[in-house]
């Protein structure tokens, strides 16, 4: 037994005071070790042992203790496992529902005051850091310092005897340096740096760069100031302290979830645009295919080909960008939902339709050597072709001229009729009207190679003479005027043979 002076804690045994280390153990060994012990001793002991661990587990004892239960009555033993503990949990009465209490007002209260406070810090930081660089800012140094003291107010060093963020003593190496954006001081190992490029996109919705990462300078294992940081290309940059620096990050998340987009969202994109690209190419390709097919030079075969790998690398993006949707998120441990399996699938389903469309009726390119013998072949079809229309065009001529010739003939013999017809009809009339016909059987030379419209002109010479010799000169007059009207039909018909 321990003495009066001597004090122990732990999960003790009232009977031999042994350290059981938990409250489990400690109900066992009682159980095990004294269960031979004086019953009263051990159910009061056991009484004790149950509040004790319902005070240790937070729970209240509800259950009516009976002085007069046997020791047997106590012992519960598990169905499951066999084993025996004082505790029976049929002895409990179900808990009645006592006050409660509400705390989601409170916790809206203290969360909003934390939002707000961060939110008004954080603005202040953002139009402190607009100024900051904003174009009225100097470039000499004297003047840029007393430019970033006017923005905001710098701590005074007296007030700060050690860096409140690593908590070593400012001393001649380890100087202060201040928060250009909420003027408390730091040592030069704890102090930030934020580059101009992130500062525009913090302060400016319309910044986009998209090509380089912004973000805070990283810290080389240099001990210089100057050296220890990483700039791009001497990008110039602000000094801050690590809260300020949290603040900017944070708003910089936010940014970006307002602004990024899913990652199915992205690959469809870059899909889409592959898709769009390769329908440009095949307008421009396939005209070119189907002339050099044909043994045509109005396009390079060597620009054909460029463009044929140009479409076929772009199939190969846009198939393996769809395999690539398709397989979003199945090899997390969360599946995605019903809905966005469905568009997966929708996606690579119109991806694979617009391959098996366009691929598929991908017309392939002639080789060098066939496309000569497409040359040649083509060569000798248009030789042919020029052979052909021009024999065409001379039997054409042909033709219109032997027409011609026989509307010609076809004119003169019906005009030789209506000669005729006239000479008969006007000797006719000279009978009648003074009784002189001219005497036909006057020897006339005549030559059969003469034009016949010639021969009718010299018979009408004839006429003309043999009338003047009888003294008619009205048959006269009639009979000159016929010679000029057949002169006249004899020149027109001249001048169209000459044309």
């Amino acid at each position: 037994m321990a003495t009066a002076a001597e004090v122990r804690e732990g999960f003790l045994c009232p009977m031999c005071m042994k350290d059981l280390g938990t409250v489990t153990m400690l109900q066992g060994h009682f159980e095990e070790e004294h269960s031979n012990e004086d019953k009263d001793v051990l159910q009061q002991l056991r009484g004790l042992f149950g509040k004790a661990k319902k005070k240790i587990l937070g729970e209240k004892d509800e259950v009516e203790e009976g002085g007069s239960s046997s020791l047997q009555s106590s012992v519960y033993k598990s169905p499951a496992t066999g084993s025996i503990s004082g505790y029976d949990p049929t002895m409990w009465e179900p808990q009645e529902l006592g006050v409660t209490r509400a705390w989601t007002d409170l916790f809206k209260a203290h969360r909003g005051a934390k939002v707000d406070r961060y939110v008004v810090e954080t603005n202040k930081l953002i139009i402190r850091l607009d100024k900051l660089t904003g174009p009225d800012v100097p470039m000499e140094t004297s003047k840029r310092r007393a430019y970033e003291k006017s923005v905001v107010q710098w701590m005074p060093d007296n007030q700060a005897k050690e860096c409140p963020f690593c908590r070593r003593s400012f001393t001649l190496t380890r100087r202060r340096h201040h928060c250009r954006l909420c003027g408390d001081i730091m040592c030069d190992k704890c102090s930030q740096f934020l580059p101009h490029t992130f500062a525009k996109k913090l302060t400016d919705p319309t910044f986009q760069n998209q090509d380089i990462e912004v973000g805070f300078l990283r810290r080389t294992g240099s001990n210089s100031s100057l050296n220890s940081i990483l700039g791009p290309e001497g990008d110039p940059h602000i000094r801050t302290c690590d809260n300020c620096r949290k603040l900017l990050e944070r708003r910089n998340e936010q940014i970006e979830q307002r602004t990024s987009k899913p990652i199915v969202v992205l690959l469809y994109e870059k899909l889409k645009s592959c898709v769009d690209a390769a329908e440009e190419l095949l307008v421009q390709y396939m005209p070119m295919v189907e002339s050099l097919s044909c043994g045509e030079s109005m396009y390079s075969l060597q620009e054909a080909q460029r463009y044929r790998i140009k479409i076929t690398k772009l199939y190969e993006t846009i198939d393996g960008l769809s395999k690539k949707i398709l397989n979003l998120g199945l090899n997390n441990e969360e599946e995605p939902s019903q809905k966005q399996l469905l568009l997966q699938r929708s996606i690579r389903t119109y991806a694979t339709n617009f391959m098996q469309d366009n691929m598929l009726g991908l017309q392939s390119l002639p080789s060098d050597e066939q496309y000569l013998k497409l040359q040649e072949a083509r060569k000798l079809e248009i030789q042919k072709r020029i052979a052909a229309e021009r024999q065409a065009t001379f039997e054409a001529q042909q033709r219109e001229k032997k027409a011609k010739e026989q509307r010609e003939q076809k004119e003169m013999a019906l005009k030789n009729d209506q000669l005729k017809q006239a000479e008969a009809r006007e000797r006719s009339g000279s009978q009648k009207l003074a009784g002189w016909i001219p005497n036909e059987s006057t020897h006339i030379n005549f030559n059969n190679k003469d034009d016949p419209m010639i021969q009718q002109m010299n018979i009408i010479r004839s006429y003309i003479k043999q009338a003047r010799q009888a003294g008619k000169l009205d048959e006269v007059q009639m009979l000159e005027q016929n010679l000029k009207e057949l002169q006249n039909e004899y020149l027109r018909q001249q001048r169209q043979n000459w044309s």
